[in-house]
């Protein structure tokens, strides 16, 4: 820019980054779908508010027996879980419809869990979900946004390779960028399990559900 130049406001692309992220805002849109899923089918059905409540106290009682370094290893394998079911679905066809499902299927466990917090322990409901759930599932939730962001487009590479009259594509260099993000991923992910583990360790023992 010029010394001295001013800048316009209106000049400026107001959608410009939703533009180049729009596959990402689709998975978060995604994953709020399944939170209002989840959350709809615990209070409004019985089997599910049964299931909620078992993946709560199985949440709750690992973090009120084990220590920082158990919460903080579990965690990781169910966050590296994650990561390689991404990248399973990125390596095949199949992930231009499985990675939004599962990006689905992750909001249904998280709005199932919180809303059945909140049903059963009102304010005492809403201070978990605050202290505990949601800051580690905000960490979570964005690596599995960006994971499910590379899962789509390269399932997208290769489902246009099957297509008649596709363009000459070096799937191999594609695929080591591919594997090079989901590394980078995967250790947000080992970030998210800290977090997880550090507020499970500092907060749990003011809850007695």
């Amino acid at each position: 820019m010029r010394p001295g130049g001013v800048v316009s406001l209106k000049r400026l692309n107001k959608f410009g980054f939703l533009q180049k992220n729009k596959l990402l805002f689709f998975m978060c849109i995604v994953f709020v779908v399944g939170i209002a899923i989840g959350s709809l089918s615990v209070t409004r059905g019985t089997r599910a508010a049964n299931f909620a409540s078992y993946l709560f106290e199985r949440y709750f009682t690992r973090r009120h027996e084990l220590k920082f370094f158990g919460i903080f290893s579990a965690a990781l394998a169910k966050n590296l879980l994650s990561s390689l079911i991404f990248f399973i679905l990125g390596a095949s066809i199949i992930g231009v419809i499985a990675s939004p499902i599962f990006c689905v299927i992750l909001g249904m466990y998280f709005g199932g869990v919180a809303s059945y917090v909140y049903s059963q322990f009102a304010l005492q409901g809403v201070a978990f979900n605050s202290v505990i759930l949601v800051p580690s599932a905000l960490a979570f939730c964005a690596c599995s946004f960006f994971a499910a962001k590379e899962s789509f487009e390269f399932s997208t590479v290769l489902l246009k390779l099957t297509m008649p009259k596709s363009r000459p594509l070096n799937v191999s260099a594609e695929f080591k960028i591919f594997c090079g993000r989901v590394l980078i991923i995967s250790l947000c992910y080992a970030a998210a399990a800290l977090i997880d583990a550090a507020v499970s360790v500092l907060f749990i023992r003011y809850f007695g559900f």
